[in-house]
């Protein structure tokens, strides 16, 4: 019961979190750092796999997956070079999400300048998710062979985007657990 209570103070707690930041009329950066303070505590240790962010664009947490198979497939670029991509399937892992994008390793090198439009499909827990994304960012480290990229979701149907909130927030549960 008590458990019970705790998820949903969490889950309440997150909701008004995101209300507060999309409909406060205050500068974007007081909006995130009151949605942070908000959203999770240093204090809070029953929360460990999740990752709240420091002051920047992301505007929600991300639950670290740790090598969550996914398809992408290529549908649109902005650079003429690499059109015969266009309807390509790969493979990848998503290594976190959250509800506006996800973090990508593949062993791929994608220009990140291009304007990459992916379709990113994975599924997590018993949910399928099939998202239209875009690739905003790409890592590069010299110790390891794979290539990470940041990707961000567009235009995502809002019974979807419940969905997912839906399942993240159990995935975080459970791991406070």
């Amino acid at each position: 019961m008590e458990t019970q209570i705790l998820y949903m103070f969490v889950l309440i707690t997150c909701v008004l979190s995101m209300v507060v930041l999309f409909y406060s009329p205050r500068k974007k950066e007081v909006r995130i750092q009151h949605v942070e303070k908000n959203m999770m505590h240093p204090e809070d240790s029953y929360i460990q796999r999740v990752k709240v962010t420091q002051l920047n664009k992301r505007k929600c947490f991300r639950v670290n997956v740790e090598h969550l198979l996914c398809t992408i497939t290529f549908y649109e670029f902005g650079n003429e070079k690499l059109q015969p991509l266009k309807g390509k399937t790969i493979q990848a892992n998503i290594e976190d999400i959250s509800l506006s994008g996800l973090k990508l390793s593949s062993n791929y090198e994608l220009p990140v300048r291009s304007d990459i439009r992916i379709v990113v499909s994975f599924k997590l827990e018993d949910f399928v998710f099939s998202v239209n994304s875009k690739i905003v960012r790409r890592e590069d480290h010299i110790d390891q062979e794979l290539v990470y990229y940041g990707a961000e979701f567009l235009n995502m149907m809002p019974n979807h985007e419940k969905q997912l909130s839906t399942v993240l927030n159990n995935i975080r549960m459970k791991a406070s657990s």
